[in-house]
């Protein structure tokens, strides 16, 4: 098994967007990757953005979305799900004996309820975000139960990542409750192979009690909001106003990921280029929000043994 991984595309907020969509199916023909798998933060829900969807289809790439945070920055979780033909956030796939399981941690815990994150409703400073409800809990519970499956977590949100951006976390709250509940279900027959997550524009690899928890960078660029740089004419600054606080990567960053018959997996990460304004440039680190962001996404190998 063969396939594409890539995320937070933000199509909508960058001038070539679909210049990188060309080059991720490209990249998806040329290595024989049988199908897609993104990781959230693609596009905005709108008639117009189906065409980015055509894309996949036309090319005969079955593509798997997660439902992500800024989709719903302005729109309902309804419009979103039916965006992407989806009837929860949360479901799975199976592809031969591996069953992709995609999380939706794009939800607020307030003091008296749990919610779905939409319409900029993220208010209060004591609300919990992103957070895994309970009942979704129980379904990840059940889904991975099945002996004849190894399983794939994906999420948007990190269930790795400490970092904190003021009162609210980048990771997933309540990730030390769902990273037990992979644990225990190793204990009994070790059948996750890895976790994937995207969000944090940026690159990591932990390894937590058995588990490899991957953080995929992203395939356009790092916000870092630090310093405004205008490298881009006028005209395009005007139509995309985020771009002052952007460092764009040159390369739409991705991932190719094969599992053998032994299920041994490789993660086929690359090497990228700055477009054309450097961490440097700004003033910060190659670290940001618990993350690297240098112009890669890393290698990996898994070893059957090891799962």
């Amino acid at each position: 098994m063969k396939f594409c991984v890539f995320t937070d595309l933000h199509y909508d907020v960058i001038p070539d967007g679909d210049r990188r969509i060309y080059e991720l199916i490209q990249e998806c023909k040329r290595k024989k990757a049988e199908f897609a798998v993104e990781l959230g933060d693609l596009c905005n829900p709108t008639k117009e953005n189906h065409r980015i969807l055509d894309l996949f289809i036309d090319a005969g790439i079955s593509c798997y979305h997660s439902i992500w945070n800024h989709n719903t920055d302005f729109s309902s979780s309804e419009k979103v799900l039916s965006f992407f033909g989806l009837k929860e956030g949360y479901y799975s796939i199976i592809r031969d004996n591996i069953k992709f399981i995609f999380l939706d941690p794009n939800h607020i815990r307030t003091e008296s309820d749990c919610t779905p994150e939409c319409n900029a409703n993220l208010t209060a400073s004591s609300d919990k975000s992103p957070y895994i409800p309970k009942e979704q809990i129980e379904w990840l519970k059940s889904e991975i139960a099945d002996e004849n499956y190894f399983y794939i977590i994906c999420s948007h949100q990190s269930l790795c990542n400490d970092f904190m951006v003021g009162n609210h976390s980048r990771g997933i709250v309540n990730r030390e409750a769902v990273r037990k509940i992979l644990e225990e279900r190793n204990s009994l027959s070790r059948k996750i192979l890895f976790c994937i997550n995207g969000n944090d524009h940026g690159d990591d690899v932990k390894l937590i009690n058995g588990i490899y928890y991957y953080s995929l960078n992203s395939a356009s660029y790092i916000w870092h909001g630090v310093k405004e740089m205008y490298n881009y004419s006028k005209e395009v600054h005007d139509k995309y106003p985020y771009l002052k606080d952007m460092i764009l990567y040159e390369e739409p960053l991705h991932v190719i990921i094969t599992i053998d018959e032994n299920t041994n997996v490789e993660i086929e990460g690359m090497k990228g280029h700055y477009q054309n304004v450097t961490p440097e440039d700004i003033g910060i680190a190659d670290t940001w929000n618990g993350v690297s962001i240098r112009p890669h996404t890393s290698s990996l190998k898994i070893s059957a043994s090891s799962v």
